[in-house]
């Protein structure tokens, strides 16, 4: 008498076969269904099944794909917008221009000072997050298929990101002392429109915070 116990992955039970007195056909006849599991298969048994799941994951990098474009679109708007802005906040200056010399009237002060070098940055950085998703749109044609495409698509996405976040802070910058250099004679009111535009940042932690806060915790317990 000869025993075979056989587990088979079937769905999500399990099942086990007692095979007694079999002869080797029916064995083998027996194990045809080996690997119909969905963690089973393998080019040797099932083929189909092993095109079946690449056709899922094709879909599904279809799908991420497709998320990835939208917010591209999304994120070159917002980057295209704040250049722009920037690039004519820097042309009208607060308080103008000396008529006799053509230079800024408000050119000693601290506070036009930052102004002109938070908008300068916020410019900067933000025609780099555009040309960055030139290039994506680049590599995406080009670079189709190859090894690491994707890898170098996702790293310039979040560079171009992280850019234009930059940005929008250093715009918030310009703003606020743009506008105490314009309203300093009136000190309430300047201090008042500081505080409000201030507190950008702590809507933007706040969000940060709730959106990731689990990925937070884990990093500080980790490291």
């Amino acid at each position: 008498m000869s025993l075979f116990i056989r587990e088979n992955l079937l769905g999500r039970s399990y099942t086990t076969m007692i095979l007694m007195d079999l002869t080797e056909e029916e064995i083998v006849d027996s194990l045809k269904d080996v690997g119909s599991g969905p963690f089973g298969y393998g080019p040797s048994l099932y083929p189909y099944r092993r095109d079946k799941f690449d056709e899922e994951v094709e879909q599904m990098k279809k799908k991420s794909e497709e998320a990835l474009n939208k917010a591209r679109e999304s994120h070159l708007v917002v980057a295209a917008l704040i250049a722009t802005v920037t690039f004519a906040a820097a042309f009208t200056l607060p308080d103008g221009y000396k008529s006799d010399q053509g230079t800024a009237v408000l050119a000693k002060k601290a506070a036009f000072i930052v102004f002109v070098i938070s908008d300068a940055i916020s410019m900067v950085l933000s025609i780099t997050a555009v040309f960055i998703h030139f290039l994506l749109a680049f590599y995406q044609g080009s670079l189709e298929g190859t090894t690491g495409a994707d890898e170098t698509t996702m790293n310039l996405f979040e560079l171009a990101t992280l850019f234009t976040m930059i940005g929008m802070g250093t715009m918030i910058i310009a703003f606020i002392t743009g506008t105490y250099t314009v309203l300093e004679p009136v000190l309430g009111l300047a201090i008042s429109i500081c505080l409000i535009g201030l507190s950008f940042f702590l809507l933007a932690c706040g969000i940060i915070y709730k959106d990731f806060r689990h990925y937070i915790s884990w990093w500080y317990n980790h490291f």
